[in-house]
């Protein structure tokens, strides 16, 4: 037997359409395991996320919190976790939240009654309020206003939040729900008129409605309640708007009326008038019940504010001072006559016991020239017989009364 020849590959070859077939296939099978391989990478990073300004983040392994219970809440920056559903990340909005009270306690509108006034709405309503329609307050007074608000409220423990709430409708009717609670509690302690003015105590209401959110361990936080509106029952409107234009008139008269006092007693004596009005009471009141010492004391610290023009050392200026200086003046004038009257006389005494008749001449003859020449008009007549011809010349009485007022303005200015 001869040597055993080499076995061949005895395999059919392929036609061309199967191996286009074949070559289809591998590139197929190639192509998924890169795809496959890219799913595995992306799963693997799908963790990846990023939190921003306005918000945090907490993670959550298999429905638990992941880190200590101070270190749960993410800030802004960016972390990892675990593909889900091995952990979940929850995010929660940090921004102020707004809402509005403007229904529950404000009487109903209408469609055809938005954009009227209370009065216009008055006049097409009449009777009480319907409390299946119309939101009310009612007040520690026993009445009832209306009333509108404003809430914001932040989320100030997330993981409370993302236990007990998880959902801003829901955050919304909750903070609500307890803030107007809140609210019905501190009006009850307010009388009307206080709550009509705006004089409301939102503390009471927040830390009401606070306490509240806090034993729900609901992680809410209220930062402001503003009191928007406020207003009387639609029916008693023109009541409530006549007492408090009165009041506004009423607060606006005693202003005027101490604008006005001040403004008196600034222009009579200057800032010691408050002082001086206190020390001429307490001086009139001693003169009424007081001994004859306390009188004197009294009169004696009258007399030295008089002097020195100035009461617990502020000095006294207006009409009083200008009074008292042309009193002084007027002393100092009345004063400096009698001297010269004094003196005069004394001169003319020795002269007139020596010769009398001489003496009272002359006085006669002086007192007939200043009469004569002053400030009167002088008319001449006949012995037995009466009969005056006037014909006064405007000039001469113009001219006078310039002298006058000239004479006048010299001794306002001497005075002051």
């Amino acid at each position: 037997m001869s040597d055993a020849e080499p076995v061949l590959d005895t395999a059919p070859e392929l036609d061309p359409a199967q191996q286009s077939l074949a070559d289809a296939l591998a590139v197929s099978f190639t192509v998924l395991k890169f795809a496959m391989l890219a799913a595995v990478f992306a799963y693997a990073f799908s963790g990846v996320f990023s939190v921003g300004s306005n918000e945090v983040a907490l993670r959550l392994r298999f429905g638990n919190y992941v880190g200590a219970p101070g270190e749960r809440v993410l800030e802004r920056g960016t972390y990892f976790a675990a593909p889900f559903p091995i952990e979940q990340v929850i995010k929660v909005d940090t921004r102020p939240n707004t809402l509005k009270l403007d229904k529950d306690f404000w009487y109903e509108t209408g469609m055809n009654e938005r954009g009227t006034t209370r009065d216009q709405i008055r006049n097409t309503r009449a009777g009480p309020l319907n409390p299946m329609r119309d939101g009310s307050l009612l007040t520690g007074d026993v009445n009832v206003a209306h009333a509108q608000w404003t809430i914001t409220y932040i989320v100030g423990d997330p993981v409370a939040y993302v236990t007990n709430v998880g959902q801003r409708e829901l955050a919304d009717q909750l903070i609500k729900c307890i803030v107007a609670q809140g609210i019905i509690r501190a009006i009850a302690q307010l009388p009307a008129d206080d709550l009509l003015k705006g004089l409301v105590n939102r503390e009471v209401a927040t830390a009401t409605a606070q306490e509240t959110l806090d034993a729900m361990a609901s992680g809410l936080q209220i930062t402001q309640l503003a009191l928007d509106q406020v207003s009387a029952p639609v029916s008693v409107v023109a009541s409530f708007d006549a007492v408090t234009t009165a009041e506004t008139d009423r607060a606006r008269r005693i202003v005027q009326a101490q604008q006005d006092r001040a403004r008196i007693l600034g222009e009579a004596a200057g800032q010691a008038s408050d002082s001086l009005i206190a020390l001429l009471d307490e001086y009139e009141r001693v003169r009424e019940t007081g001994t004859s010492s306390e009188i004197a004391v009294s009169e004696q610290k009258l007399k030295e504010v008089f002097d020195t023009l100035t009461v617990n050392n502020i000095s006294i200026g207006g009409l009083v001072a200008e009074s008292i200086n042309s009193a002084r003046t007027y002393r100092t004038q009345v004063v400096e006559a009698v001297k010269g009257d004094r003196e005069v006389f004394e001169r003319l005494l020795p002269q007139f016991e020596k010769n009398p008749r001489i003496i009272l001449s002359r006085l006669w003859e002086d007192a007939r020239e200043r009469i004569l020449t002053g400030d009167v008009e002088t008319f001449y007549t006949l012995d037995g017989r009466l009969e005056l011809q006037i014909n006064r010349d405007p000039q001469i009485q113009q001219d006078r009364q310039k002298s006058q007022i000239e004479a006048l303005k010299q001794r306002q200015a001497e005075f002051n």
